[in-house]
C-alpha cells in the first residue's frame, strides 16, 4: 500500500497528454481547443473523437471536405497529436452523395456501412426523423 507521504519519481514528458492524471482531460481540451478554427463542415467532438459532417452534392462540397480534413491534419500536427488513420473512416449518407474517397495525412479513409455513435447504430439507410 502507498502512503500519502510517498511521491511518484520526475520524468521529463516532451509532447501528448498523460493518461489516468487529474489534469489530463483539461490539457486536452487545451490542445484540441482551435480545432475548429477555419473549418467549414460541422463539428462534433466528445471526449477524443471527433466528427465532421457536410452536405456533399458537388465536386466543389468534396473538396472542401477534403480541404477540412488537411486542415485538421495540420493542427493536429502543429500539437503533435496524430489521428489514429486506423479509426478514421467516412460515411456516405444520402441519396445524392457522390460516393467520393477522402485523404486524411496522406492515407486514404476507409468508408464504414455502420457505425456505433454514443450507443446508437447509424447507417446510410438510417431514418433520422427527418
Amino acid at each position: 500500500m502507498v502512503s500519502k507521504d510517498s511521491y511518484s519519481e520526475w520524468s521529463l514528458v516532451i509532447s501528448g497528454v498523460p493518461q489516468g492524471s487529474v489534469l489530463g482531460l483539461l490539457l486536452f481540451n487545451l490542445f484540441i481547443n482551435d480545432i475548429e478554427d477555419g473549418i467549414n463542415s460541422a463539428v462534433s467532438i466528445f471526449a477524443d473523437d471527433t466528427k465532421l459532417c457536410n452536405t456533399v452534392q458537388s465536386m466543389e462540397d468534396v473538396n472542401k471536405l477534403q480541404a477540412d480534413l488537411d486542415k485538421l491534419t495540420v493542427c493536429g500536427s502543429r500539437w503533435q497529436m496524430r489521428f489514429n488513420i486506423d479509426k478514421c473512416k467516412f460515411m456516405h449518407l444520402g441519396a445524392n452523395n457522390l460516393h467520393a474517397a477522402y485523404v486524411l495525412g496522406g492515407v486514404k479513409l476507409g468508408e464504414s456501412l455502420v457505425e456505433k455513435d454514443l450507443g446508437a447504430l447509424v447507417d446510410p439507410v438510417s431514418d433520422c426523423g427527418a
